[in-house]
């Protein structure tokens, strides 16, 4: 699983960025638009909201719980721990899809009980994988690295280490051909 974070970029907007995103085959957006409000968003994010419904891919967005509700995006991704991801469950119900970073098993685990979807790391951390499967969890970990360098020898390491799957997109559209590199992400992900 590939996670595209669009976030703004001095290089394209974030419709631009989205765009790509999609027709290099990716299957999930997050926007990241920081200290951005639902009215504000609704109005940048129109053409993604839509492309995305018209593409299959899922959009989430990070941290903005009303924005998910009033965009009728799939879920949030909280990477901020101010928020409790069970009272976000609780807010947008079952359907909504729910991520949250963690720092330790008890909290992974904690949160798989309460029904979230998936939960994330900002480094790679093996070992804490291994603790959440050793302890019977099976709620997908997946790597939050929002200044990941797209290599295919990084990309193997976050398998390696056992992730599900990666979060990330800035350095992505730093690249020359960034719809080239999120399809050579995606190959990588899929065929290891």
């Amino acid at each position: 699983m590939l996670q595209i974070i669009i976030s703004p970029s001095e290089h394209y907007s974030i419709g631009e960025m989205a765009q790509m995103a999609v027709e290099a085959g990716a299957t999930w957006l997050v926007l990241s638009l920081p200290e951005t409000d639902a009215g504000a968003m609704r109005e940048m994010c129109a053409d993604i909201v839509e492309l995305c419904r018209e593409s299959g891919v899922m959009l989430s967005v990070e941290n903005n719980v009303e924005a998910a509700r009033e965009l009728a995006l799939h879920g949030v991704f909280l990477t901020n721990n101010g928020v409790s991801p069970v009272k976000v469950r609780e807010e947008l119900g079952a359907e909504a899809i729910i991520g949250a970073v963690v720092g330790t098993p008890d909290a992974a685990l904690s949160l798989e009980r309460a029904d979230i979807d998936y939960v994330a790391l900002r480094q790679s951390d093996p070992a804490l994988i291994m603790a959440v499967r050793n302890a019977g969890g099976q709620i997908p970990v997946v790597a939050y690295m929002p200044d990941f360098v797209p290599t295919p020898e990084n990309i193997a390491l976050i398998k390696a280490d056992g992730f599900s799957g990666l979060c990330a997109g800035p350095k992505f559209f730093e690249t020359e051909d960034p719809v080239a590199s999120i399809s050579e992400t995606i190959s990588i992900l899929t065929t290891l």
